[in-house]
């Protein structure tokens, strides 16, 4: 039966939430570390394994990394941009204005191209590159939207100088190993050599039996799918970046094909993002998201994940409940 991933904290935040859990069929936790530090990680790693004593039974810890990602940075107040707007977004922060954006990756001048398209916040603001100068670049709104702090940045189509495993990531899965946690996330995996070099680094630091889970988020990661597959544990197609970085109508089909080559290649695959999205602030799925598990379930995933479903949701257990039910229906036809 395809199981399901839920993500921690701060919305499941008790061993009360966490036996419920369990009980709905939840074997793996998901720990964001986009948006965890040691020891809150370690303070909800704590309190599940007081769980699997209680219940007599054991939660698989997942560590999901950074990776090679993009963001702005802490903001005193959002930012409201109207459709064509003229801003800047600055590789300093000391020199961001304060209409301004900074951008955490240093060779954004030099990597953009005059009339370029930069995404922020998955893709919810869309700017154009006017200008490049030396030490930010300008850029026009091409949608109405508010800006909060550390969002997502995507450049669409253009390879990111940034090593696979960052040196925060490093730390992070060191405090894995320590913590005993099964299962890595390898966030923006865009080769295998990603994936080897993670690899490399838990067998150097004795944590070779924690598997990889290559996430799949950007053109590099499809183009080069079939190696990923074959150097890792299990594969993750994720589409919330997948989704900016990629035209979003080519998502299923993409799906669709990694969880077909997936199941040729005997390697385990999880569908993951938005799932259950609705459910962040109302109480019942809609019916186009019962829809999308139905058919994750039908292409053969053994894995469906809820992201903020679970993590910053109003109806975290309510959304286990929901997918259960999908998933048991949607088993009756495969």
């Amino acid at each position: 039966m395809t199981g399901i991933i839920t993500t921690m904290w701060p919305a499941i935040n008790s061993e009360a939430q966490l036996i419920r859990c369990y009980e709905n069929g939840i074997r793996i936790l998901r720990f964001n570390f986009p948006h965890y530090t040691a020891e809150t990680t370690k303070r909800d790693a704590d309190a599940a394994h007081i769980v699997e004593q209680k219940v007599g039974g054991r939660f698989f810890l997942m560590l999901d990394t950074e990776g090679p990602e993009l963001r702005s940075w802490y903001l005193a107040t959002p930012i409201t941009y109207a459709i064509w707007d003229i801003f800047n977004i600055y590789v300093d922060e000391s020199k961001r204005d304060a209409r301004g954006l900074y951008c955490d990756y240093p060779s954004l001048i030099d990597d953009v191209k005059i009339g370029g398209i930069v995404k922020i916040d998955a893709g919810l603001l869309e700017v154009e590159v006017l200008e490049k100068k030396s030490d930010h670049i300008v850029v026009k709104s091409l949608n109405d939207f508010v800006v909060g702090s550390r969002r997502h940045i995507n450049l669409p189509g253009i390879h990111y100088n940034l090593p696979g495993i960052t040196a925060r990531d490093k730390e992070n899965v060191l405090f894995a190993i320590k913590e005993k946690f099964d299962y890595i996330a390898l966030s923006f995996t865009r080769t295998k050599a990603d994936v080897e070099e993670l690899r490399a680094f838990l067998k150097a630091n004795g944590g070779e039996k924690i598997k990889i889970i290559a996430k799949i988020e950007n053109q590099e990661g499809v183009d080069n799918i079939a190696a990923i597959i074959d150097a890792s544990d299990m594969i993750m197609v994720a589409r919330g970046d997948l989704g900016t970085e990629l035209p979003v109508e080519t998502i299923p089909a993409h799906q669709m094909n990694i969880v077909k080559m997936c199941k040729i290649k005997n390697t385990p695959v999880i569908v993951a993002t938005q799932m259950m999205e609705s459910m962040i602030a109302n109480p019942i799925p809609t019916r186009a998201e019962v829809s999308d598990i139905f058919y994750a379930v039908l292409e053969g995933a053994e894995y469906v994940m809820l992201s903020g479903e679970t993590g910053v949701g109003k109806f975290p257990l309510e959304c286990i409940k929901y997918m259960n039910k999908v998933i048991i229906e949607a088993e009756k036809h495969t």
